[in-house]
């Protein structure tokens, strides 16, 4: 079972890609599989499937929490029947009070979740929090999440939750959240009893530019690092989060940490970032569209993946990376390009490069401005695979 069947995943990366190149190494040895943004553990259940040790990190709590339950060993007879416990004590529940102390983490789940609802997320989410097994509490949060992040309403007010899209579609709801909640674990239930996990995994917290490992310790990269408009994952999986004890402020800060914070470069860097730069502008059709602060901080940050992909990779370890392209403001950007940029200016060494068609339900195509048939659809229906090498 992939990882991506644990629970929904905008823009996922296809599993085929990593199968592929985990398949195609002639080593029988194990080895050190590395996705430095995870996202639902596509690369890390693939990995572990084959035997190999497998780390991810990822920024955002909910794709550490995905990753983990999907890759991790767990008693699902135990998780069945712990969700038995909570959602009696839950149902018995008299408990009324928020779980946040800040108006703004309030006022959101006011907005997106209708009083009932609100009530036994509360009570169910309180009970959770109080399951001794970490492996069954992550099991049992994602299955809660799933009837949270949804494309039609359920646990909440909004649709397309699940594309990070959401968006109130109603006032009010008589979903019933433990009924919900009850199907959903059975559904986990089997998807997890499904998976093969021969491998080691280790998922963490982290940021893709300041790794928590040690120099030259990865065999192989696998990943798919952001891009320019790219989609974001936050604004709807915090709908979820704010039931596992986080708060709106809390994650907004997540989130703009997630998306070019600010760490001193040298001056060769610094004139990598420039020369970045100048080549979106020379390539757009209307680079005074351009936002430069934005395209600034986007090249600064794929200088520090980089030059941290190259302290944790062994001589000789390959980075394969799954790259889409993007409009920003009616200017067709090559993210690819940018990406090959900064591995060259660490020194890794072009392997190949692939271009396939994106699946219809993974493309990212902003339908209301672009005609489907312009060459600018066309070409953002298709995503880059570059492998580049460590020498």
């Amino acid at each position: 079972m992939g990882a991506r069947t644990i629970h929904p995943f905008p823009a996922r990366m296809a599993p085929d890609i990593a199968i592929d190149h985990l398949d195609a190494r002639e080593s029988n040895t194990e080895l050190i599989v590395l996705d430095p943004m995870c996202g639902s553990g596509t690369v890390l259940a693939a990995a572990a499937d084959r035997g190999h040790a497998a780390r991810g990190f990822d920024v955002d709590p909910l794709a550490v929490l995905m990753s983990s339950v999907a890759t991790k060993p767990v008693d699902t007879e135990q998780v069945v029947a712990e969700a038995e416990r909570v959602c009696a004590r839950a149902r018995a529940s008299r408990v009324d009070g928020p779980r946040w102390d800040d108006a703004e983490t309030l006022k959101f789940a006011e907005y997106w979740f209708a009083e009932t609802q609100r009530s036994q997320l509360n009570r169910l989410s309180r009970e959770l929090d109080d399951v001794s097994e970490d492996s069954v509490r992550q099991a049992l949060q994602v299955a809660l999440s799933r009837i949270i992040i949804t494309k039609a309403p359920k646990a909440s007010l909004a649709a397309d939750t699940s594309h990070s899209r959401p968006h109130r579609v109603a006032t009010e709801s008589s979903y019933d959240v433990y009924r919900g909640f009850e199907g959903s674990v059975a559904s986990i239930r089997k998807l997890l009893d499904q998976r093969s996990t021969v491998g080691q995994v280790e998922v963490s917290r982290g940021d893709a530019r300041a790794l928590d490992l040690p120099d030259s310790s990865v065999d192989l990269i696998i990943t798919s690092p952001p891009y320019l408009n790219a989609i974001d994952y936050l604004r709807g999986h915090r709908m979820s989060l704010i039931w596992f004890g986080h708060t709106i402020p809390e994650l907004r800060k997540i989130r703009s940490r997630s998306i070019g914070a600010e760490r001193a470069l040298d001056g060769d860097a610094l004139k990598q970032v420039d020369d970045m730069v100048q080549y979106i502008k020379d390539s757009v059709d209307a680079p005074d569209q351009l936002p430069a602060a934005t395209i600034t901080r986007y090249a600064h940050d794929l200088v520090l993946f980089s030059r941290e992909l190259d302290r944790v990779c062994k001589a000789g370890s390959e980075i394969v990376t799954v790259i889409g392209n993007s409009t920003l403001r009616g200017n067709y950007i090559q993210n690819d390009v940018l990406v090959r940029k900064a591995y060259e200016y660490s020194d890794f060494r072009v392997e190949a490069r692939t271009e396939r068609e994106l699946p219809e339900n993974r493309r990212y195509l902003p339908v209301r401005t672009i005609n489907r048939e312009s060459s600018m659809a066309k070409r953002m229906r298709t995503e880059v695979v570059l492998t580049v090498k460590k020498p």
